[in-house]
């Protein structure tokens, strides 16, 4: 075997070691677990109205 096959050779199995290496390495990752969406929270007195009123008068105070 000449001098030049063989550093071919020897390039070409590091070359696949090395993607065989990163491909191993990618797929053992694993994603992080989702980030649990936050509880909304949703009032029954939305200010749908826009007729004045007095401030004694709270329509969500539950009077």
């Amino acid at each position: 075997m000449s001098r030049g096959t063989w550093l071919a050779a020897t390039a070409g199995l590091l070359c696949a070691g090395a993607v065989a290496a990163v491909a191993l390495g990618a797929g053992s990752e694993t994603e992080p677990d989702p980030r649990p969406t936050p509880q909304r929270v949703y009032s029954s007195c939305l200010a749908a109205d826009t007729e004045p009123m007095s401030a004694d008068h709270d329509p969500c105070a539950g009077d």
